[in-house]
């Protein structure tokens, strides 16, 4: 007598066991399908929606009269470090970039210049030394002569990016 019970209850444990394998593999499948839309650098737990622009940022950042201020940020890399990745820039408008650095806690693909990213961390006020400058400018491949005509240092907008997620392309 026990054993149609027992052989009951094995039957009935495996089919819910098989019911709630399927439901999780459902769910893994869409987080893996999200995760699989970018290619994550530094810390990836950020939420991709509301992002700003880096226009939309600098604007409410100089109304705020705040320090710093933590945000997430959405549009197309301008410019990357050819060297090692170690910093990147974002249009602020035509004619202005918001530059980007991650105190090497991870670096970006030194080809990733025109691709669209989402990043988060925070906003800030700083001047950029002449040397830092120069610095820059032989990272992104400039002229000796564009290197050379840096003489001044230059106040501006900064970003401190905690993690970026690069957009796949669809081809990827």
């Amino acid at each position: 007598m026990k054993q149609p019970i027992i052989a009951s209850l094995v039957a009935f444990s495996l089919f819910s066991c098989q019911s709630a394998n399927n439901n999780g593999d459902n769910s893994q499948d869409a987080q893996k399908t999200v995760a699989n839309e970018y290619y994550n650098f530094g810390d990836s737990t950020f939420s991709v929606e509301n992002a700003f622009s880096a226009f939309e940022l600098v604007s409410n950042f100089a109304t705020s009269r705040e320090d710093t201020a933590w945000a997430t940020v959405a549009g197309p890399i301008t410019q990357v470090c050819a060297a090692k990745g170690c910093w990147m820039s974002t249009a602020i408008d035509s004619n202005n970039n918001l530059f980007v650095d991650y105190d090497y806690e991870f670096l970006l693909p030194t080809n990733s210049q025109g691709q669209n990213m989402v990043m988060y961390g925070y906003i800030y006020w700083d001047t950029t030394t002449v040397a830092q400058l120069r610095h820059y400018a032989e990272d992104r491949g400039a002229s000796q002569e564009e290197i050379d005509a840096i003489t001044e240092p230059v106040a501006e907008y900064m970003f401190k990016a905690k993690g970026v997620k690069i957009e796949r392309s669809a081809d990827a």
